[in-house]
């Protein structure tokens, strides 16, 4: 008798958790905003579509001003080449851009397509952009491949920010004499 009491709790444990999940995925769809039309490639990874600006969810692209390394040691501008892809693959036909949750800049994060093709995984899928939470087989396809960034060597893009933030902090402070 004590066993088949703990069976029925053990399933109703597990109806309430669907129920919660449920209910979960229905919130976040009715939070779930869709913007198409004329839009502006900011970088490799956000965009402005009718005047919102987007982070391209589950990746990381180079910095516009951010240089990577070939294996023969010469430097190029990845930054402004995945910026380029990303006009590229935007420009294929009708952009639409699907997300229901901002970063902390206020940017929607979205997963954006163009008729079939998903621009996010295509990013990271041709190494122009890295896995940042999703898409680490199409990453590693890339890496493989040695394509985009994987060609040669480079700072995450998360990296080279942080760096960017320090060298600005340091020069900011030495224009003060302290004594």
């Amino acid at each position: 008798m004590r066993r088949r009491h703990k069976i029925w709790d053990f399933f109703k444990t597990l109806l309430l958790l669907g129920i919660m999940a449920l209910g979960s995925a229905w919130l976040a769809k009715q939070n779930e905003v869709t913007l198409n039309g004329a839009y502006r490639v900011i970088d490799g990874d956000s965009l402005i579509v009718n005047g919102q600006e987007i982070r391209l969810l589950g990746i990381d692209a180079p910095e516009y001003q951010q240089n990577c390394t070939l294996k023969n040691q010469e430097t190029y501008p990845c930054g402004k080449q995945s910026r380029t892809y990303l006009s590229k693959l935007v420009q294929r036909g009708s952009l639409e851009c699907t997300g229901s949750e901002k970063d902390k800049y206020q940017r929607l994060l979205a997963i954006c397509s163009v008729g079939e093709l998903e621009i996010n995984q295509k990013m990271v899928h041709d190494g122009w952009a890295v896995a940042f939470g999703d898409y680490e087989r199409e990453e590693g396809e890339a890496q493989e491949k040695q394509l985009g960034v994987w060609q040669g060597g480079f700072e995450s893009p998360s990296t080279w920010r942080e760096q960017q933030r320090d060298a600005h902090s340091v020069s900011w402070l030495s224009q003060f004499s302290f004594w």
